[in-house]
């Protein structure tokens, strides 16, 4: 893993999630509706946290490169939560709806942090203030973290999934 993590820019952590970060609740836009999550219900799964909003130019920049690492893995193994630092959901299904590529996989989630208050955020949380940022979590333990934008398919990046995934 340190030779991926090394290729990829990574940085290592391997700490636990607190209560703080795994239960702090999230919204997910489904069907219409407005649904509270947090990242204990992604927590069966190895975990991509993406901290992006709409009006970050190095977030669109590594979207595709997201939903495609998304679509490289099946769903049971790998979920990929962005977390939208947007004021509205408005804004959030505008931008999908306006990038013809985004043919989102039922394993990329996008969510919005309803405070987005700095300093009471899931960004301070994690002991960010940086759009983008990306962390991989497994079985609770924040593995790895990534600031800036990535080209998430990467083979070094592609490794590292495979390597926390038992590959």
């Amino acid at each position: 893993m340190d030779l991926f993590l090394r290729r990829s820019k990574g940085e290592s952590l391997v700490k636990p999630l607190t209560q703080a970060q795994s239960s702090y609740s999230l919204e997910a836009h489904l069907n219409g509706k407005i649904v509270p999550t947090s990242l204990a219900d992604f927590s069966s799964r190895l975990v991509f946290v993406n901290f992006w909003g709409t009006f970050c130019p190095p977030c669109i920049e590594e979207l595709p490169s997201l939903l495609a690492l998304a679509r490289s893995r099946d769903p049971k193994d790998l979920v990929v939560v962005a977390v939208s630092y947007d004021d509205s959901w408005e804004a959030i299904d505008d931008f999908f709806s306006r990038i013809a590529s985004a043919d989102v996989p039922p394993n990329f989630v996008v969510v919005r942090d309803p405070v987005g208050v700095a300093g009471r955020d899931l960004k301070a949380a994690f002991g960010t203030d940086k759009l983008p940022e990306s962390y991989l979590v497994r079985k609770g333990t924040v593995e790895a973290r990534f600031v800036n934008a990535r080209d998430w398919i990467d083979p070094a990046i592609i490794g590292l999934v495979g390597v926390l995934l038992g590959d």
